[in-house]
């Protein structure tokens, strides 16, 4: 460890798993950004005969892992679909031949089927998931391939599983573990706490009210920072706003990769003080020097929050982390809530579309969703589900075709009852954001208590709005008092 990696000793939090690999067993490690998650695999990758496979979502985190392990003479190998038709080839051989200890990857290129046939020809050693909430979070979601990597897992051998994240409640790490199909998992969890960020809520009754002091923040801001919308059409429109008197720029998921990449590289060389953003900037965005995050909407979770929050304050430095409150804007996430997962109804109407092509012939989501009327993200999770019972193939380029007769004949309502259990699990985290924003208890401890960490009678943080509001609190009581005492006494 000290010759390869320059540690002395492990971290809190990084052995204990480590030891469970080795033994063979499943491991789930819930640890705060920049405790060193990654080692946990990185060393025991070198003391494997096999490969290491690590599903990372995006592909700025497999580039920043992939030049770090590089730097420290390990063979690492990235597949990702940045690579030019010559490099994946070269890849392609590499991994056939037997070369390279770690092989980072994304979980849709588990549809390459060359690629993965190539892949089966190796020993796999272990099989990690970086940022694993998003096995729960997003597998049901926008990118079901997250929901395969169990039978991915099972294709490659049945390695042992090591799932790791920063946030990830007991619910959500218990959807984890099923998901992933997890034996028994040695579970690790270290603590949320980041006692450097200071958060606050700032009440706002209206959208001018907001305007007004998101100005005022930018105005005293001392260091870089990231605003986030909760939708496009507001990023765009703060950005308009903002861009001729402050150094801001704008990141959203409809931008042009070019100009993504280019906005992003301004903002991490200094450039660009300020981010405005959607929810999509931000995985593998690895800027120590973050000084503050201002939620201009409250997203619809506390793992949201709290993962996007905690891009603050890396180098732990103090950071501010404020969320603009206002009780109309819970309508936003309600809208998006309510077109997340498929109905009974829907996932018919796909399955009947599909029906009426022809045995392999490959036909596009979008040409599917439009025929049964449903919505495309809907219409996805349906073909995910079905290709889990083995009757749907996908193929790369977002086409899918039916691998036999009678789809609708497949019973998927334990499945869609999953997704009526998620709806109402929404629901309630949803609550909890608003309840969060009206607490009048210490924040931190707010959420080190969501995520179940044990917190001592009567500890607060000293360091939120709220802890602010009850000490100035307590010295009016205390000067009160002593008015009544003096007087008592006159």
């Amino acid at each position: 460890m000290r010759e390869q990696f320059g540690h002395a000793d492990f971290q809190p939090g990084q052995w204990e798993p480590m030891r469970a690999l080795l033994a063979g067993r499943d491991a789930i490690v819930v640890m705060p950004t920049g405790s060193g998650k990654s080692l946990i695999y990185q060393l025991p990758a070198l003391m494997f005969d096999g490969l290491t496979v690590v599903v990372t979502p995006l592909i700025a985190l497999m580039k920043d892992q992939e030049d770090k392990l590089s730097a420290c003479g390990v063979d690492v190998i990235a597949m990702h679909s940045h690579l030019t038709d010559t490099q994946a080839r070269d890849i392609h051989e590499r991994v056939g031949s037997g070369q390279g200890a770690i092989l980072y990857l994304t979980p849709e290129r588990f549809k390459d089927r060359e690629f993965f046939e190539r892949l089966l020809e190796r020993r796999v050693s272990l099989f990690v998931i970086d940022e694993a909430h998003c096995v729960s979070q997003w597998g049901h979601d926008f990118r079901p391939d997250y929901l395969t990597l169990g039978s991915v897992a099972r294709r490659l051998g049945r390695p042992p599983i090591l799932a790791l994240t920063a946030t990830a409640t007991a619910e959500v790490r218990r959807d984890i573990a099923r998901q992933l199909e997890m034996k028994d998992p040695h579970l690790t969890i270290t603590g949320f706490a980041r006692p450097n960020l200071r958060f606050e809520i700032r009440r706002t009754v209206n959208a001018a009210v907001k305007d007004e002091e998101v100005e005022r923040t930018l105005r005293a801001r001392e260091g870089d920072g990231v605003i986030y919308t909760a939708t496009i059409r507001e990023a765009e429109r703060l950005y308009e706003r903002l861009r001729h008197d402050h150094p801001v720029g704008i990141y959203h998921g409809k931008m042009a990769p070019g100009e993504r990449k280019e906005t992003q590289d301004r903002f991490m060389s200094g450039d660009l003080g300020v981010m405005i953003a959607t929810n999509a900037f931000g995985l593998g965005i690895d800027k120590q020097d973050i000084r503050f995050v201002l939620h201009y909407h409250f997203p619809g979770s506390i793992e949201a929050y709290y993962q996007e929050a905690g891009r603050a304050g890396r180098d732990g430095d103090p950071a501010t982390c404020a969320l603009l409150y206002r009780v109309e804007d819970r309508r936003v996430q309600s809208y998006f809530l309510g077109g997340k997962y498929p109905e009974i109804e829907e996932a018919a109407r796909v399955a009947i579309c599909l029906e009426q092509y022809p045995l392999s012939t490959p036909v596009a989501l979008t040409d599917l969703a439009n025929q049964a009327d449903v919505p495309a993200r809907k219409a996805r999770i349906v073909l995910a589900l079905l290709k889990r019972h083995g009757l749907v193939r996908e193929h790369r380029g977002g086409s899918w075709e039916r691998l036999g007769s009678q789809l609708t004949s497949v019973n998927l309502s334990e499945d869609l009852h999953d997704y009526e259990e998620r709806r109402a699990m929404d629901q309630s985290k949803l609550r909890a954001i608003v309840r969060y924003c009206q607490t009048t208890e210490c924040r931190t401890r707010y959420i080190l208590e969501y995520f179940g960490e044990a917190v001592e009678p009567g500890w607060a943080c000293g360091n939120c709005d709220s802890c602010d509001a009850m000490e100035r609190w307590e010295e009016r009581a205390t000067t009160d008092r002593a008015s009544t005492d003096r007087a008592a006494v006159a």
